[in-house]
């Protein structure tokens, strides 16, 4: 087995095959961490957020961290990768066009669309 470093496009790519990652952030002195759907515009990851914790996280403009990874247990591979930035509202359609209309499956009644910059991006990987 070795792991492997990997840049940021090895990042890039493995964050557009997935569809739900985990976002986090630290408020009131502890780390916040829920499972978000996401998608992959450019160099931001875009995600929808309820009103509540992380949307105010957003709006104070503290670091958010996004990371998502995949694992099998049975060849004991895998990948993580974590983007962190300072996340910012973008808007609907009218505002921002071509951003990702993002897939939420919780059934939320309102939800803001959001994008964590690429600022930092790390990620490993281990294979056989």
């Amino acid at each position: 087995m070795s792991l492997e470093v990997l840049g940021p496009r090895a990042c890039r790519r493995l964050l557009d095959q997935v569809s739900v990652a985990w976002l986090a952030h630290c408020a009131d002195g502890a780390a916040h961490m829920v499972p978000v759907n996401v998608a992959v515009h450019g160099t931001e990851v875009v995600v929808r957020s309820a009103y509540g914790r992380s949307l105010t996280a957003v709006v104070e403009g503290r670091l958010l961290t996004i990371a998502a990874g995949d694992f099998d247990e049975e060849t004991r591979t895998g990948w993580s990768v974590t983007v962190t930035g300072r996340a910012h509202l973008i808007g609907d359609e009218l505002v921002n066009p071509g951003a990702p209309t993002v897939d939420v499956w919780a059934d939320l009644t309102s939800t803001v669309p959001v994008a964590v910059p690429m600022t930092t991006v790390t990620g490993r990987r281990v294979r056989r």
